[in-house]
């Protein structure tokens, strides 16, 4: 992917690492190249580099609050929705 290309989201989830790690391995064997990005959807609660939410420790344990992301070039953008689509339960922008 060049520095200067235009990217756009075409993948935008939150909460399901299963489906983005799908989509990235389907996007990567059609030989599309991309960026993904896993950023959490909130600020930890603590401060002093702690980052302990007290979420994580109820009695399920640790969930997945993070958004999921898959960018690709302007070129790739319609194959890379095609693919996608064809993936079961995926979302796309």
């Amino acid at each position: 992917m060049g520095f200067f290309t235009k990217k756009i989201t075409v993948y935008k989830e939150k909460g399901c690492k299963a489906h983005w790690q799908t989509a990235k391995e389907a996007l990567k064997n059609a030989g599309i190249s991309f960026s993904s990005t896993s950023l959490p959807s909130e600020a930890p609660t603590c401060g002093c580099g702690a980052k302990l939410d007290i979420r994580d420790f109820g009695p399920k344990g640790k969930i997945d609050r993070d958004m999921y992301c898959i960018d690709v070039e302007e070129k790739d953008v319609d194959r890379a929705r095609e693919i996608l689509a064809s993936l079961d339960g995926a979302t796309w922008a």
